[in-house]
């Protein structure tokens, strides 16, 4: 397989030619300066890998022939579902890109009392087209070929009305908590962590999440930036119970 790694959005077959167009053209072309006869590696988010070349190069596209299909995994045993408050620019960026190296299975971005940046609708569109833009480039790198799912910002409350049934362990990162996380069992190999903005949570967050079977965990004596709390908790939950140990 070739080192360079493509994501395809759309559904790849074996042994077809596959015709690219867009941004992923430019990129192949003008970023990587590709040229024909030139290997890829594509992934399309089901799970396998594709090799490809080059066969031709136009102004508007590039025509690659798909020439096999391998089935390979590098994806976690611990199903983890990242509860992030939203943070400013860079920051949210960060997490998105490193939670989908360590292998995250799901994102949703959460809008919280102490947020600094609020969405209306059309801009959380924007915004979460550029977040999954982030997971794309990330899974190329990291050679996951299932990319995790990002849902739109939403309101803690409304993601534990929405989610009232859900069984497996949830998590609260809270500096002034009794636990740490070496109590806790993750018994499911299920877990969702929900992870402060800048400002923190508001005691009637801490509280709703607290009635709804969150656990407070304390994390290390020292508080940290949002995110680092999160590519540190998430390394922590795969060094004990996923494929980081």
């Amino acid at each position: 397989m070739s080192k360079t790694r493509l994501y395809i959005e759309s559904p790849i077959a074996s042994e077809r030619q596959l015709i690219v167009s867009g941004e992923r053209a430019r990129y192949i072309s003008r970023v990587l300066r590709l040229k024909i006869n030139d290997k890829l590696t594509l992934f399309d988010g089901s799970g396998a890998e594709f090799s490809a070349e080059i066969a031709a190069i136009r102004k508007r596209d590039i025509s690659l022939i798909v020439t096999g299909r391998t089935k390979k995994s590098v994806e976690s045993p611990l199903t983890i579902h990242l509860l992030q408050g939203i943070s400013r620019g860079d920051r949210m960026d960060l997490v998105i890109r490193k939670a989908t190296e360590l292998g995250v299975k799901r994102i949703t971005p959460i809008c919280a009392d102490y947020s600094v940046v609020k969405f209306e609708l059309e801009r959380a569109k924007k915004r979460l087209k550029h977040w999954h833009s982030i997971a794309f480039s990330a899974c190329e790198q990291c050679g996951r070929n299932i990319v995790p799912e990002i849902t739109l910002p939403i309101s803690l409350q409304e993601w534990i009305a929405n989610n009232k049934n859900e069984q497996n362990i949830r998590l609260i990162l809270k500096p002034n908590a009794s636990v740490s996380i070496n109590s806790i069992a993750v018994a499911e190999n299920s877990v969702t962590v929900l992870v402060g903005p800048e400002g923190g949570f508001s005691d009637s967050e801490y509280a709703l999440a607290r009635s709804n079977s969150f656990k407070s965990i304390r994390f290390g004596p020292r508080i940290l930036r949002t995110e680092t709390a999160a590519i540190a908790i998430i390394s922590t939950l795969q060094a004990i119970y996923g494929d980081l140990n």
